[in-house]
Formats: C-alpha cells, sequence, structure tokens
C-alpha cells in the first residue's frame, strides 16, 4: 500500500466518526420521539383490535368482500360498490391502517389503489387473470383514522395483454391520493 492509499483510508475513518456522531444525533433527536409515538398508536390500535371484531356495516350501495386467509384480508376488509354502478373499493379506517402521526398509512393507500385497479378493469373488460405491472401514486392530502377511505376511477386502455386505469382516493369528499396504473393478462 502507498501512502496516499493510508491517508485516503484516515480520511474515511474520520468521515465514518462524523457520520456516526449524526447518526446519534438524527436518532436521539427524531427516530425516539417518534418510535414513542408510533409505539402509542400501535398500543391503541392492539387494544381497538382486541375489543372490536365486529365488521363496520356496508354503506348503501356496497358489499364487504373480507378475502380471508389473503394479504387482502389482514388489510381490510374491502368494501366495493355494487354491480351496475361505477367502480369502487374502499374501506373504514381503524387504528391499525395509521402509520405514527396518526394518519392512513401510504401502504394501506396503495393497496387500496392496486385493489382499485383490479376493481375498475374488471367492471370494463370482465374477469381475468393478471398481475400489477405499474402502480404510480401522488399523495395529496392527510388519510383521517375513523373515515370511510374510498377509490374510483376509470379504464384508460384496455390492450390485448396489457390494460390501464387511473383513479381517487378520497375520504369524506377531500382527496388524499390519486393514482394509476397498469395491469398484465396472463391467460
Amino acid at each position: 500500500m502507498g501512502g496516499g492509499e493510508i491517508g485516503h483510508k484516515r480520511t474515511l475513518f474520520a468521515g465514518r466518526v462524523a457520520i456516526k456522531k449524526k447518526s446519534q444525533f438524527w436518532a436521539s433527536a427524531c427516530v425516539k420521539p417518534f418510535l414513542l409515538q408510533a409505539t402509542s398508536v400501535m398500543q391503541s390500535s392492539m387494544s381497538a383490535d382486541q375489543h372490536s371484531e365486529k365488521l363496520h356495516p356496508a354503506p348503501k350501495g356496497w358489499s364487504v368482500q373480507s378475502h380471508s386467509g389473503t394479504f387482502s384480508g389482514h388489510a381490510g376488509p374491502f368494501y366495493f360498490r355494487e354491480e351496475g354502478g361505477p367502480a369502487g373499493v374502499g374501506f373504514f379506517s381503524e387504528p391499525h391502517h395509521a402509520n405514527g402521526f396518526g394518519v392512513i398509512h401510504g401502504g394501506a393507500l396503495l393497496t387500496l389503489a392496486d385493489m382499485a385497479l383490479w376493481d375498475i378493469c374488471r367492471r370494463e373488460v370482465g374477469v381475468f387473470q393478471g398481475v400489477t405491472v405499474t402502480l404510480n401514486a401522488e399523495f395529496v392530502g392527510p388519510g383521517p383514522v375513523g373515515a370511510f377511505i374510498e377509490a374510483t376511477g376509470d379504464m384508460v386502455k384496455a390492450g390485448r395483454k396489457m390494460v390501464f386505469a387511473r383513479g381517487i382516493i378520497t375520504a369524506n369528499g377531500d382527496a388524499l391520493m390519486s393514482f394509476s396504473g397498469t395491469l398484465k393478462r396472463i391467460s
């Protein structure tokens, strides 16, 4: 090893010490309060789950589909608009859907958007097997706990193999997220 390499290693080591000190600062100043808040939300969510095994009654014109034993079953239950009307998928937001700041977690909204893509496209082209290829989203507002969160939208185009749709997620008339996505037919 030449002298330059040793000097370079010292510089890297000194940089790691500075990074470690910055990390310790951020951990104590930012992460710990967040973790305490998240723990509080999770504990209230756990007690709510232990005491409320009952489903919300479906809103008028909607029906519940639990998909028990699947990811959707754990994330929901999800409510679907009845046939003959516009596409729509929704869920009643509960404390277990919240993030550490007490609003609906982005992952819960993305799951709803993915479910809605399928409902939107199925209503237009009929039942098909496929996979989600893309899901794009823009978060535009916080989702409140205790509200009915609803996704709706329209199909943009249906090809032989690919189907494209877009939509919006709302709660109490306020936009929470816009989304678009592509589904690929596999059968």
